[in-house]
């Protein structure tokens, strides 16, 4: 088991050990960084709790065979969740290298969104589907064409081609935060009888739940059913709350090294470090190969502008400065790639690429989601620095409140992207340099 799982022998080694001597706790906390593979070994671990063979990778039992393609009855996956980007990847590598590989790549890719407007997760609430219904239909059944033993290599990459505008437009569906519906609905589902022996319910990104949905889930993890295991994960474990930490066992998903995440673009993304793809290296990260598609497979016309957005915003913050005080290396290393005149020309040029982030065009409505994305991980960066300070910080904290106000938003309110792209301009230099009288048009 969890022999998918790549550079996180020690977290992958403890859940099996815990597993082997029966002393896994009914609710776990795997936190890390992004791409650390926390979900899918979250995933693995429900695979090997249905199996009674050892759960190798290749087991084909009944169980096994429904949890490789996330179509097992006894796993529920909720929790907001960025897609896009694994879904361009998994189009893009069933083109380029077909294969079994490729296709069970693409198709959990697929159902990681579908799985995620499961009817059991609407029980009680089943108008908020209608307007997802036509769009899961499809998405389903264009992804079953595209198992092992559906169409051939050629014509599942050009069904998968086809899927994802269908599929971006479901994402855009998915709630922002966990709604306490779901947790509750998810009460009723763990307490009925499996079909194996257990039932996984995984809830990421459990640090964006809602007041009423923490409680409620705080409510399940006082008294949980017996049969059932919840694994929470988090990027940010210190914005859970102390009373749900408490409840959990925690498993720590490090950032794989350097050597770990090119194993793991050679062997699930089959890329070589001698090989070249569209004129390029192989690209030295997994963060840099998923910035690839940042534009999800419209050819990269939007990849890299939310950062330059986020520089155009240091610049500001660099520019009000009193005189004679020197920013702090990081936040200083990020104006200096500015190249707009403002955060305002950045915007503009972002929406030039987007079609008015879809304003002017749906199939471009993921685009602003993802612009957000992009510019709050160019200050999360910052954080992390070595040598980051206060000013780092604060930045960081601020952009992420940002954004997270921008796209409430624009996801509950329906509101112009364009128009909360430049609210979040002008309230991040009016909020990130509060001493220097720095104006929100910034620039040098």
């Amino acid at each position: 088991m969890f022999e998918n799982i790549l550079g996180q022998a020690e977290a992958c080694g403890r859940l099996e050990r815990d597993l082997s001597q029966a002393r896994l706790p009914p609710a776990m906390l795997f936190e890390g960084p992004a791409l650390s593979a926390k979900a899918s070994a979250a995933l693995e671990l429900g695979r090997a709790l249905s199996c009674a063979q050892g759960a190798r990778w290749n087991c084909e039992c009944e169980h096994c065979s429904r949890h490789r393609i996330l179509a097992h009855p006894d796993a529920l996956v909720l929790g907001p969740k960025e897609l896009r980007r694994e879904l361009a990847a998994g189009a893009e590598l069933l083109k380029r290298a077909p294969g079994l590989p490729s296709r069970y790549f693409f198709v959990r890719a697929v159902r990681k969104l579908t799985r995620r407007f499961d009817q059991a997760l609407y029980a009680g609430e089943e108008a908020k589907l209608a307007k997802a219904l036509p769009l899961l239909r499809s998405a389903l059944e264009a992804s079953d064409a595209c198992l092992p033993g559906g169409l051939g290599d050629a014509e599942a990459a050009k069904e998968a081609e086809k899927l994802l505008a269908g599929v971006f437009k479901l994402h855009e569906l998915l709630p922002d935060a966990t709604p306490v519906f779901q947790v509750r609905a998810v009460e009723r589902w763990a307490r009925q009888t499996p079909l194996g022996g257990s039932k996984l319910i995984v809830i990421e990104h459990a640090d964006r739940m809602l007041d009423a949905s923490r409680n409620a889930l705080l409510k399940i993890l006082e008294e949980p059913p017996a049969f059932a295991r919840f694994v929470l994960t988090s990027s940010r474990k210190q914005a859970l709350i102390p009373t749900i930490l408490s409840r959990v066992r925690q498993y720590r998903f490090e950032r794989r090294p350097p050597a770990a995440q090119g194993l793991v673009l050679e062997r699930i993304f089959k890329l070589k470090s001698e090989d070249a793809t569209a004129g390029a290296a192989r690209p030295a990260s997994l963060e840099a190969f998923f910035a690839g598609y940042q534009a999800a497979g419209s050819g990269g016309r939007l990849a890299g502008l939310g950062r330059a957005f986020a520089a155009a915003l240091a610049d500001g913050v660099a520019d009000g400065a009193p005189r004679g005080e020197t920013p702090p290396r990081p936040l200083a290393a990020l104006a200096a790639e500015s190249k707009a005149n403002s955060p305002y020309d950045a915007i503009a040029a972002a929406a030039t690429a987007s079609a008015n982030f879809g304003a002017s065009d749906e199939a471009w409505a993921w685009s602003f989601p993802s612009f957000m994305e992009e510019t709050v991980a160019a200050f999360a960066g910052l954080c992390r620095s070595p040598n980051a300070g206060e000013a780092e910080l604060r930045a960081g904290e601020l952009a992420a409140a940002l954004a997270r106000d921008a796209l409430m938003r624009y996801a509950s309110y329906n509101m112009n992207p364009l128009a909360l792209a430049e609210r979040f301009a002008a309230d991040f230099i009016r909020a990130a340099a509060p001493r220097t009288g720095a104006k929100p048009g910034g620039g040098s």
